[in-house]
């Protein structure tokens, strides 16, 4: 059994008569320029009459003129570059860089991590539904380089493609590049459209552009303004407690919500949390420095 034989694992319902992806444009490539080397020739057998061989050449024929989809996989491309494809992600050498083209933006995380390991790559690659401004973005990220050292990824580069679409949405593919020297291993947590209904993972600035507060001042007014300026536009609202800490700062208790709120108390940040609702974080007190965006505010 030949490499071809082994890794092209094709399916007649992804017969479509078009290369459906890049990947499986260049894994077709791939295949057509020959790249894979021979195994030994089989003993020959006839395949009987000539209308079954004929049958048999048209099979064969379609394969490669209809750029079939195939299964996940690892091919050498033109110019002995490696190339992974598969359902959620392709990846390509480009230049001096690995770049996955991530297509499914909702697959389970160990797809992708499959798919970096193909080539070389210790990668663990999250992406959670996020607030709008912080859909494409990196949430998190960090490496463990080969001596065992750790910190942020400043090797890592993200994008989409078409430039600018939010990731999550149809048509729209998150890019991730790394460069090909890249050793140890690699998380990063990014950003994606939330389906309806949704809680976000990763919450955005409620004022931020795109967000459900858009244009709203909100650090140091009071409850009520804010609270007033939230439901104007249709939104729930819920509050969370939060206690400045001495050198900057603060803290909170995730998942408990203050209760007792009044109108007079003040609002210090917004988050949006799903679509539809947003979260203020608010204190008793006024105070001089907001302890989540640090703005200096003069006290009455």
């Amino acid at each position: 059994m030949n490499e071809l034989t082994r890794l092209a694992r094709v399916r007649d319902e992804e017969l479509t008569g078009q290369s459906s992806t890049e990947g499986a444009r260049a894994l077709l490539a791939a295949i057509t320029a020959g790249h894979v080397e021979p195994a030994p020739a089989p003993r020959a057998r006839r395949l009987g009459t000539p209308a079954r061989r004929l049958l048999a050449g048209a099979a064969a024929t379609a394969v490669l003129a209809a750029g079939a989809v195939l299964g996940p996989g690892l091919l050498s491309g033109p110019g002995g570059t490696a190339v992974y494809a598969s359902t959620e992600l392709d990846i390509t050498r480009e230049g001096g860089e690995w770049v996955a083209r991530v297509k499914d933006a909702y697959a389970q995380y160990d797809a992708y991590t499959r798919g970096f390991a193909a080539v070389g790559l210790d990668v663990h690659l999250q992406i959670v539904p996020a607030g709008p401004s912080r859909a494409g973005g990196v949430v998190q990220s960090g490496v463990e380089s080969a001596g065992g050292a750790t910190g942020e990824s400043t090797a890592m580069r993200t994008g989409s493609e078409p430039s600018g679409c939010v990731v999550g949405r149809p048509g729209c593919v998150l890019v991730i590049r790394l460069p090909v020297t890249f050793e140890g291993r690699a998380w990063v947590k990014l950003g994606r459209a939330a389906r309806p209904g949704e809680a976000y993972e990763a919450p955005g600035r409620a004022d931020a552009e795109g967000e459900p507060l858009e244009g709203v001042e909100i650090g140091g007014r009071t409850v009520g303004e804010v609270s007033a300026a939230a439901r104007a536009r249709g939104l729930e609202v819920v509050y969370q407690l939060i206690t400045p800490s001495p050198n900057g700062g603060f803290s909170a208790r995730p998942g408990q919500e203050a209760s007792g709120v009044g109108p007079g108390w003040y609002v210090w940040d917004a988050e949006s949390i799903r679509d539809g609702a947003v979260r203020l974080l608010v204190t008793k007190e006024h105070l001089a420095r907001n302890p989540v965006r640090g703005e200096a505010f003069p006290t009455d």
